[in-house]
């Protein structure tokens, strides 16, 4: 099992999961393929092409953009993985976008014919969404910046403790050890008769 696990590099848990979402996944291609045997591997290949090509490149230079920016901080704050707290809820929101893009730029034509809904309230609900992200994000990151500062201080009081005590006494080497005096003492010379 051992050799299993060194060669996979995971747990057999992470190993269930895989094997569980490529089993669901087969699924839905052997459901959907048959009805739509052109639009799925199209929008597959697309799918594909505009991420790798398109998206990833572009959220690179964001995040890569936003590390520059920001990566001058005050020596007093702790240090706390704060690109985390800004790439979660801008990832959350991307997908959102990605989604629902037709209906956030009211795009489709036949959707309030079919639904009899207005296309108005998309584009406000993703703005509203994204700035609770965001919201959540900000309050997360004060909490963890709070605890970093506690802990901080707390670190530096016990630093402050440990050089204010007293040093504890070291034993002697055993060179500088007094002759035990329990016993004869030793002599160089030639034994008593």
């Amino acid at each position: 099992m051992r050799r299993i696990l060194h060669w996979y590099g995971a747990g057999p848990l992470h190993l269930l999961t895989m094997i569980g979402c490529l089993a669901l996944a087969g699924y839905a291609a052997a459901e959907l393929l048959p009805s739509n045997a052109v639009g799925i591997p199209v929008w597959f290949a697309g799918a594909v092409i505009g991420h790798d090509l398109i998206l990833m490149p572009l959220y690179t230079l964001a995040d890569r953009s936003a590390m520059t920016v920001f990566r001058h901080r005050r020596p007093s704050l702790p240090a706390v993985p704060w690109i985390n707290y800004l790439r979660v809820p801008a990832a959350l929101s991307g997908m959102l976008l990605l989604i629902w893009f037709p209906l956030i730029f009211r795009l489709p034509t036949r959707f309030t014919a079919t639904t009899t809904l207005p296309l108005d309230p998309y584009l406000w609900h993703w703005l509203a969404v994204t700035g609770v992200l965001f919201l959540l994000s900000a309050a997360a990151f004060a909490v963890r910046l709070r605890t970093g500062r506690r802990r901080m201080r707390k670190d530096a009081r016990q630093a402050r403790e440990r050089e204010d005590a007293p040093p504890a006494r070291k034993p002697p080497p055993p060179s500088e050890v007094a002759p035990d005096d329990s016993g004869p003492a030793p002599h160089d010379g030639p034994a008593p008769a």
